[in-house]
Order: structure tokens, then sequence, then C-alpha cells
């Protein structure tokens, strides 16, 4: 329980400064023997009330809807709507995934979370990108990212961000809009989750608190710690897991 609670943690306090905590939350789960389907379901449900926190913290800010409905054509309300169906639809293709599938798989979806995030921080090059991307494109691209986002998540953070500056939306108002999308997809992804009964609670809860306690510290270390000195320790994080799930 100890090692759960400070596995949350990191994962809040990296989530708070730069990001890809869900990848450590996997490797710390894994390395306590549980199932990668398994721990990727319940890492879902443990991080999903700070996701709440934040999306709802950010839906407060009313220029962001008026902003994203002005970029995309369309209510912001269609966005978290379609957020919510495809984590859904994510949730019910993991749990249809076969355990034995799931763990040749997860080695390609670290690999591609940790690829995304090293992507990511290169720079902030999708920061002014403006309005390149088509409202036609938005709203597919969109879906594919909500039911990546059920289904493992690691990284999708970073592609929605990436989908909304490529839409017009960059800086502090595309960041809100992500942390909206983000909570949507994910509360649909959680409601199946508890739903279908396999959500490990003895799991989950400790998660939870440490998620908690890591992302309230994380906002305090913001001022003094910066993304690129966190970054190097998500990546080597990601690296090495998805090294040790191909040799097992």
């Amino acid at each position: 329980m100890a090692l759960l609670v400070v596995a949350g943690a990191i994962a809040g306090a990296v989530n708070a400064i730069a990001g890809g905590g869900p990848i450590l939350t996997l490797a710390g789960m894994m390395a306590l023997g549980i199932d990668p389907r398994l721990a990727n379901l319940t890492s879902t449900v443990a991080l999903s009330p700070g996701q709440a926190a934040a999306g709802f913290m950010a839906w407060k800010t009313l220029r962001v809807r008026s902003s994203v409905a002005h970029h995309l054509g369309g209510s912001f309300v269609l966005s978290i709507v379609l957020a919510i169906a495809g984590g859904a639809v994510g949730a019910l293709l993991l749990l249809s995934t076969d355990p034995a599938g799931f763990r040749k798989l997860v080695v390609w979806l670290v690999l591609l979370a940790t690829a995304i995030y090293a992507w990511a921080g290169r720079g902030k090059a999708t920061a002014g990108a403006g309005s390149v991307l088509s409202p036609w494109l938005y709203w597919p691209i969109l879906a594919i990212l909500a039911v990546y986002g059920g289904y493992f998540g690691g990284g999708n953070s970073f592609l929605v961000l990436a989908l909304l500056a490529f839409s017009g939306l960059a800086g502090v108002e595309g960041g809100a809009a992500k942390n909206i999308i983000v909570a949507a997809l994910n509360a649909g992804a959680v409601v199946i989750f508890v739903a279908s009964g396999s959500t490990q609670w003895l799991l989950a809860l400790p998660l939870a608190v440490g998620g908690l306690i890591g992302s309230v510290g994380g906002a305090h270390l913001l001022g003094r710690l910066r993304a690129s000195q966190i970054r190097p320790i998500v990546i080597g994080s990601g690296l090495f897991l998805a090294a040790w799930l191909a040799i097992r």
C-alpha cells in the first residue's frame, strides 16, 4: 500500500510539472507484479480525481469555451460529448482484450507513449501553430485520440494539446481546453471500468490518495522545477519499462 501511495504521488507530481505520470504509475504497479491490463485499468481510475479537478477548474474559464467554439466552428460541448463517448469505447476495447495479448501489445504502447512524450519536449513547437487544421479533420482526430485515451492513454495529453494547437488554440486557452477534454474522456473510461467490476479498489485507492498529494506538491514545485528536469526521468522510466517487458 505504501509503495502504491508513493507511485501515485510521483505520478501526480510529474503530471503537474511536466506530464507523463501514467508511464511511471504503470511501471510502479508492474514492478509489484500486477498484470499490465489490470495496472492500466486501475491507473486510469486512480488518477481520474486529479484530472477531473483540473478539468473542472478549466471549465470555469468561460473564455476557453467561447474561444474553442470560434476556432473549431462548433460548440465545445460537442467536443466533450465526443471525448466521453470515445473514452468509453476505448475502455470497452481494453476490457475485451485478452490479458496475454495486452501484455504483448503494452510494450509498443509504452514505447509510443514515451516517444510522444520525448517529441513534446523538443520545444513548444505547437505553441503558436495557428489554425492550420480544418475543423472537419478535428472531429475524427479527436474521436481517435479519445478511444486511444480510454484504451491506454499514455502520452494522450500531448496529442490532444497538439491537436488543439493546430486547430488554433494554443497557450493558456489550449492547455485549459486540453484539461477539460482529457478529463471528459477519462470520465467515459472510468464509468465503464467501474461498471464492469474489474477495478481493484485496494490498488486504486492508495494510488488515488498518492496522486492527489503529488498533484498538490507538484503545483507548489512548479515554480522551482522545470519540466526539462523531470523529462529525462519519465523518458528513462518508459524505456526501461519497455525493455523489461520485452525480455520477460
